[in-house]
């Protein structure tokens, strides 16, 4: 029986090393195990509430699962963040938000959670860059150069527009002043197609928006854009701030996937290999070009350094355009 022994230990290593071998994928095989709920951080009909809805149905098919959308709107975003952070860390309850997940240390004294500690960055679901455009009587400017030049030639006459206080678009104005040395007044107005008609209308002389909202008005000749903030398809031959000599001027405008921290990798990364997938259909595809946003699907660990790469980018420019946390 002695002898016997050290051969049932090897033999009881072996079997326990080979269930814990099959065990493994055998719990990523078993998510999800329960409905899947995703908290957006946004009011229902606007771009993040439809990037979520996309993957909801297609996880649903997928998983053959119930995938449930909830919108929590309000507080910059922090009201979805806060409930998504605070949730069991199983994959099965998901953030979707934009950059303010990154922006609101910056914005608010007291959260409930670290944008950093307390989620694992997914992938993105789909985004767009910002972009600097002028109203095309109001100046002769045909480059970024030529409008600085004749901003300084003329203090206090120009203006831009932007969705708001501490919006990305007024965050850009800030940083040209503080690059550039020049003066350009900020006017907030409310939402997107707001500040275009207030551009067109040539109530402001430029304002830094999406190219979605102002397409139209490009192709008539009545706006002249001037830089963007990232390369970007539908502008193939538009230069970006940084090529420009302005930089820290990279960040867009992104919508993403997060989940709370410690949820296990194998599910983080089967989840973001999944929307990957979805963000490739064509049927996707064919609903983003509209909305002139580009497709996500960026690996995890690629979009988890961006994500941590944007909350100083934003940091820095919140600090440079002299807004205090609230």
């Amino acid at each position: 029986m002695k002898l016997l022994r050290p051969v049932i230990r090897t033999l009881q290593a072996l079997v326990a090393a080979a269930a814990l071998a099959t065990g493994a994928p055998a719990l990523a095989q078993a998510y999800p195990s329960k409905p899947i709920r995703i908290v957006v951080a946004f009011a229902p009909g606007g771009v993040g509430d439809f990037l979520a809805r996309a993957v909801q149905q297609k996880l649903q098919e997928k998983y053959n699962q119930t995938v449930t959308v909830e919108n929590r709107p309000g507080a910059s975003g922090t009201l979805g963040a806060d409930a998504v952070a605070r949730a069991a860390p199983d994959g099965h309850t998901i953030l979707v938000t934009n950059q303010l997940i990154v922006q609101a240390p910056s914005l608010f004294k007291q959260l409930s959670y670290d944008p950093l500690r307390d989620f694992i960055p997914v992938t993105d679901l789909g985004g767009a860059p910002i972009i600097l455009a002028v109203n095309a009587a109001n100046t002769p400017a045909r480059t970024l150069a030529e409008f600085v030049e004749e901003v300084r030639r003329k203090p206090r006459t120009h203006s831009y527009a932007s969705v708001g206080a501490a919006s990305m678009g007024h965050l850009y104005g800030a940083q040209l002043n503080d690059l550039a040395g020049i003066d350009l007044m900020h006017v907030p107005y409310k939402g997107s197609a707001p500040v275009v008609m207030a551009l067109v209308g040539g109530e402001v002389t430029s304002a830094f928006s999406d190219f979605a909202t102002m397409k139209p008005h490009i192709e008539s000749g009545k706006l002249r854009l001037l830089a963007v903030s990232r390369p970007y398809a539908p502008t193939p031959n538009l230069p970006t701030f940084s090529a420009l000599g302005y930089p820290g001027m990279e960040a867009y405008s992104w919508i993403g996937m997060f989940v709370p921290a410690k949820t296990p990798q194998p599910i983080v990364r089967q989840l973001a290999e999944e929307v990957a997938r979805i963000s490739r259909l064509p049927e996707v595809l064919a609903r983003l070009t509209p909305l002139g946003l580009e497709a996500g699907g960026m690996p995890q660990e690629q979009f988890a350094a961006m994500v941590a790469a944007d909350r100083d980018i934003w940091a820095t420019m919140i600090r440079k355009a002299g807004i205090k946390p609230e």
